[in-house]
């Protein structure tokens, strides 16, 4: 009995280049995820992709991209909120009745944090 190579077991398909049979093998650039990677994990994909394409390719070749991207995602978001949670003690709301400005006093401490999150976390490389 004949033993088939892995190519075969897995029914490969080839074709033919200059009288060469190639293996057709590819990977989808954006393998579909499971679960989201979020706003940040996103953003780091991003930035991976367009930055250090090797270590991107690698993590898709391997299938630790969306894994993680949600490392990234969770780390991110961590951050955030530890980070407008001090703001916001720092810079007590002077008027608690006006939603108005404690509306714009967490727009600022969520600005201020996410600058800080994209330059410590999104913008590194992992």
């Amino acid at each position: 009995m004949e033993e088939k190579t892995i190519f075969e077991q897995l029914e490969v398909q080839y074709e033919e280049v200059d009288g060469l049979l190639y293996p057709i093998l590819s990977v989808d650039e954006k393998p579909e995820a499971k679960e989201q990677t979020g706003k940040y994990g996103d953003c780091w994909i991003h930035y991976m992709q367009e930055n250090h394409f090797e270590r991107y390719r690698s993590l898709i070749r391997f299938g630790k991209l969306q894994e993680k991207a949600m490392e990234v995602n969770e780390e991110a978001y961590e951050l955030l909120d530890q980070m407008m949670k001090t703001y916001l003690e720092k810079h007590p709301v002077q008027n608690p009745s006006s939603t108005m400005e404690m509306w714009k006093l967490r727009e600022q401490a969520k600005r201020m944090a996410e600058e800080f999150v994209f330059q410590d976390i999104v913008y590194k490389f992992h």
